[in-house]
């Protein structure tokens, strides 16, 4: 529900329930065992790509969330070394994630506020990786010194902070972004 300012208020429970049912149907997909559809089903990134296309009341929303969490799951197992980061993915700060971009239709301002939290929820994961990924030789644009923390970090907060939507909160808030990392 949309205030005054065109920040939304509140979503439909319903929005939730569709969330978990892409949840659910990506962890089938995947022949999950129930201990990693137990898991799974609690991630908050996961919760968030799921939700975000019923947030934004994009088109084909249910396809949108579903090609998106496929997405996710490859990139966290077995392909996880091709959706590393590398290199030429530090010209943007979205580039890592271009791919979980593609929406159809939607309103704009809620996929820009929900992108911005996966890059900040990444970005805070890349900040927390320094020590680890210096002494194994892994990758990290913060210690390559192509990204600065503090100011792409101050950036996405900035436009966090613009551009508010509560209920997208309850699957990841700007504080969670910063806290949970990348799942």
């Amino acid at each position: 529900m949309k205030t005054a300012t065109g920040n939304f208020t509140s979503a439909p429970a319903q929005m939730t329930d569709r969330a978990d049912e892409m949840i659910t149907l990506a962890a089938a997909s995947f022949r999950f065992s129930v201990e990693e559809k137990s898991k799974f089903s609690t991630l908050k990134t996961a919760r968030l790509i799921a939700a975000l296309p019923f947030l934004a009341e994009c088109e084909d929303a249910e396809r949108t969330a579903l090609a998106h969490l496929s997405m996710y799951i490859l990139a966290a197992r077995d392909g996880r070394a091709i959706f590393d980061h590398k290199p030429s993915d530090d010209a943007d700060l979205f580039s890592r994630l271009r791919l979980g971009m593609s929406f159809k239709g939607g309103n704009q301002s809620v996929l820009k506020r929900g992108m911005d939290l996966l890059a900040l929820q990444m970005l805070s994961g890349y900040n927390r990786d320094r020590s680890k990924d210096a002494a194994s030789g892994e990758y990290n644009p913060l210690n390559s010194g192509s990204w600065d923390f503090n100011a792409l970090s101050g950036k996405l907060q900035t436009e966090l902070q613009i551009n508010l939507h509560p209920s997208m909160d309850a699957y990841m808030s700007m504080a969670g972004a910063l806290g949970i990392y990348w799942q």
